[in-house]
C-alpha cells in the first residue's frame, strides 16, 4: 500500500511540474557598467537584447537560461567612451510564489560571456592597448529580483565579473590594473510567450 501511495504522489508531483507551462522570453533592457581603475572617469550606460526560455515551476523554483547580446563599457579620463560588445549566457535560478495575477521572484544568475570587440567614441592612445589585452572570456554571478505579470517580465540584476577585463600592466598603459570584479547593474523587460 505504501508503494502505491508513493507512486501516486510521485506521479502527481511529476504531472504538476510538466503541467506548468514552459515559455519563451524575448528581452531588452539597459545596463550601467563600472570598474575601479584610475584612468576611468565614470561608468557607461549600455543596452542589451536577447531571448530566453523559462521552465515550469517546481515548489516555486524555475530556471530561465538566456542568450543576450550586450553593449557595455566605461568612459576614460579624456571623455572617450569605450563600448564592449559581448554575448552573455546567464542561467537564472528563480524562486517565487505564484500569486495568480503576478509572480514576484528573486534569482541568482551564474553567467559566461564572450567579448566580441570594442568601439571607441574617438581616437585614444589606450585603444590599441585595450584591444590587444582585452580578455575574451567573462564569467561571474548576478543577483536580482523580478516579477512576472501576465505576459510581461520585469527584472533588476547586479552582476559581478570574477575575471579581469584586460591583462594590461602599469608599464603598458600608465594606469593601474582594472578591478577583477567589474560590476554591472541591469534593468530588463521581457515578453513571455
Amino acid at each position: 500500500m505504501k508503494k502505491i501511495a508513493l507512486l501516486l504522489v510521485s506521479a502527481l508531483l511529476l504531472t504538476g511540474v510538466t503541467a506548468n507551462a514552459q515559455h519563451a522570453v524575448v528581452k531588452a533592457g539597459f545596463n550601467y557598467t563600472n570598474a575601479s581603475v584610475e584612468s576611468l572617469k565614470a561608468g557607461k550606460t549600455g543596452w542589451q537584447v536577447g531571448v530566453g526560455f523559462q521552465t515550469g515551476q517546481w515548489t516555486g523554483f524555475s530556471l530561465q537560461p538566456e542568450i543576450l547580446y550586450k553593449v557595455k563599457g566605461v568612459t576614460l579620463e579624456d571623455a572617450t567612451k569605450v563600448s564592449i560588445n559581448s554575448v552573455e549566457v546567464p542561467v537564472n535560478i528563480q524562486w517565487g510564489p505564484d500569486l495568480l495575477i503576478a509572480r514576484p521572484f528573486i534569482f541568482a544568475s551564474p553567467f559566461l560571456g564572450v567579448n566580441l570587440g570594442t568601439k571607441f567614441s574617438k581616437e585614444t592612445t589606450l585603444a590599441d592597448t585595450i584591444n590587444k589585452n582585452l580578455h575574451r572570456l567573462e564569467y561571474g554571478l548576478g543577483i536580482g529580483v523580478g516579477v512576472n505579470v501576465w505576459k510581461l517580465q520585469v527584472t533588476g540584476k547586479y552582476n559581478w565579473n570574477f575575471g579581469k577585463i584586460t591583462t594590461w600592466s602599469d608599464a603598458q598603459a600608465n594606469v593601474k590594473g582594472l578591478d577583477p570584479a567589474a560590476r554591472t547593474f541591469e534593468l530588463g523587460v521581457g515578453l513571455v510567450f
